[in-house]
């Protein structure tokens, strides 16, 4: 039997039945002689419950089970970037393509993580830099996809994208997504690109409503050294970071862009693979073709 892992517990406390969930996994835990540490937000839920500090939270613990959706992912993998540990999520939110368990299933995810009997899918990070006048003005990670799009009030903007100093494309149109094998099914998708297995290493470049119909995605090895070059423009360009804002563009500037140093892994459970969680989560029903005699 493997050695049971100490566990950092984290619920998003937006989500309903947060506190019921968390009750139970740790009387559920606590039955098993699991050492459990929660952070301090998910413990404000709890009568007298102690908790921690996420980013003290990561040192103390071998792996995190989260209560939340695929956004609460995201925002503990922004809080913690290279300290982040393994996380079995169980899914409280909407669509979870990165969560392993739901509240329903949530005690067989409890004897996996006990007996070890799990997997555990590594997934590449983007490491990234926004510099404008030869400094750098921002510096972050991304697991799911870094987009270059128009402002609200903006017209088309203009991007020329360069793979290991090459220019591979100038796009003209709202924008241009970078996308990992995760962020595949997130934002990415949603513009026309592909699905990708989440263990494969390559990136994903992905045009948000081009002006030429033949700029289609393009798919690059993960090791590549990406630039999106960012012209001076009519109107401002906004650089969003797994959906989130992280700077508003007004003038020349350079986004560079490569596999991170870190992966995030992800726990699964043994029955789960990527094919039937797009059947799941897609909606997925088949082919209509049916076996004859």
């Amino acid at each position: 039997m493997a050695e049971t892992p100490r566990i950092g517990l984290i619920a998003n406390p937006s989500k309903p039945g947060a506190r019921e969930l968390l009750l139970d996994l740790i009387n559920r835990f606590t039955k098993e002689g699991v050492s459990l540490v929660l952070e301090e937000n998910s413990a404000a839920l709890l009568d007298d419950a102690e908790g921690v500090p996420l980013k003290e939270l990561s040192a103390l613990v071998d792996l995190f089970v989260v209560l939340g959706g695929d956004g609460t992912i995201l925002w503990v993998l922004r809080q913690l970037d290279e300290k982040i540990k393994p996380i079995a999520a169980i899914n409280t939110g909407t669509l979870g393509f990165m969560t392993c368990a739901t509240a329903e299933t949530s005690g067989d995810l409890v004897d996996a993580l006990v007996t070890g009997n799990y997997l555990r899918s590594d997934r590449i990070v983007i490491s990234g830099r926004l510099l404008q006048d030869d400094k750098v003005i921002k510096r972050f990670y991304a697991l799911n996809e870094v987009t270059l799009c128009r402002g609200v009030d903006s017209r088309v903007i203009h991007v020329e994208a360069c793979v290991n100093e090459l220019v591979a494309n100038r796009y003209t149109g709202d924008g241009l997504i970078l996308a990992t094998p995760t962020g595949s099914t997130a934002y990415s998708l949603s513009a026309g690109g592909p699905l990708v297995q989440p263990g494969s290493s390559v990136f994903v470049l992905t045009p948000i409503c081009p002006h030429t119909l033949a700029n289609r995605p393009l798919v690059v090895d993960a090791k590549s050294k990406i630039l999106f070059d960012v012209p001076e423009q009519r109107d401002e360009v906004v650089l969003l970071v797994d959906g989130q804002l992280v700077s508003t563009i007004s003038k020349p500037a350079h986004v560079r862009m490569r596999r991170a140093d870190f992966k995030l892994p992800l726990i699964a459970m043994p029955e789960q693979n990527f094919y039937q969680v797009l059947n799941n989560k897609m909606g997925w029903t088949g082919s209509s073709i049916s076996d004859h005699d």
